[in-house]
């Protein structure tokens, strides 16, 4: 897997702490298409520096985009079986 971007898009403070919504682009060799999606990361305080949001979610969130290429894939071999038809 290729992260080719990490943006931090929005935080937000509530009750149950801030949350990070962080869009991040990746692209995986089984995958016709590069994909973004947006990760929540929540925390009790604010993390303004760049750097450890793109630890964060290479650290923690790695697990969530390998998951989400797996279901891309079975999404794009379906659509593909389905047009031979």
């Amino acid at each position: 897997m290729k992260i080719l971007n990490i943006e931090l898009a929005n935080v937000e403070q509530t009750d149950l702490g801030f949350e990070h919504w962080v869009d991040v682009t990746y692209s995986v060799p089984i995958l016709k298409n590069e994909y973004t999606v947006r990760l929540l990361l929540l925390f009790d305080f604010e993390i303004e520096d760049a750097e450890v949001i793109e630890y964060l979610v290479n650290a923690w969130k790695y697990r969530e985009l390998v998951l989400h290429s797996v279901r891309m894939y079975e999404l794009e071999r379906n659509e593909s079986f389905s047009i031979l038809d």
